[in-house]
């Protein structure tokens, strides 16, 4: 079974192009390098703009047909929330706190966030994951150090979780990665090692 939600899909052309924002768009090659936080940020608000009629205000664009050159506006606006440093933005209290200061500036909504830093018991990762999407909650998930070859490339970047599969095989998460719809079995990803240093945050709207 699917648990995903009903994320913003963009077009281009009249073509679908990505699965929430890729940090590629941005202008600048900083940017492009350091701007994941404020593209887990603008898929955040598109979400909710989509999703949650008081949050209308989180973006300004159309959130019935998501064209790439308004969800690059929103990823702009967002980078002014959540501008990278030498070192990118790897701090998830800051993300948090950037976040909700964009939602009250935005339309006055109050959002309450759920961080998650490390996991003090087994499985924690995961139910906090479920949690977020069984309420209808995008995770912006931070991963500075995993020891998986197939998230070699995500060490020290932030993606957004969007949903999980139940399979009798193992449960899996899915993500939005640089525009990209990726899926990774949900025991790697979460696996309660010390080589991995993961961060969450979700938000009550």
């Amino acid at each position: 079974m699917i648990n995903e939600l009903n994320f913003p899909v963009v077009l281009e052309n009249g073509r679908e192009i990505a699965y929430g924002g890729d940090q590629d768009w941005f202008p600048q090659k900083f940017q492009q390098n350091a701007g994941c936080a404020s593209t887990t940020g603008a898929n955040l608000a598109a979400y909710y703009a989509k999703n949650d009629p008081k949050c209308a205000r989180f973006y300004r664009g159309n959130t019935g047909r998501f064209l790439k050159t308004e969800y690059l506006d929103c990823m702009q606006e967002l980078y002014r929330y959540m501008t990278p440093g030498s070192m990118g933005f790897p701090l998830v209290n800051r993300f948090a706190r950037k976040f909700v200061q964009f939602a009250g500036e935005h339309g006055g909504v109050s959002v309450r966030p759920h961080i998650l830093c490390r996991e003090n018991r087994p499985g924690e990762r995961i139910r906090f994951v479920k949690q977020a999407i069984g309420e209808g909650n995008p995770v912006a998930l931070l991963i500075l150090r995993h020891r998986a070859p197939e998230l070699e490339e995500d060490n020290w970047h932030w993606v957004t979780v969007t949903g999980w599969i139940e399979d009798a095989a193992g449960d899996s998460v899915i993500f939005s990665d640089c525009g990209r719809r990726d899926i990774h079995p949900m025991n790697v990803v979460f696996e309660p090692r010390s080589e991995n240093v993961l961060r969450m945050a979700w938000f009550s709207c």
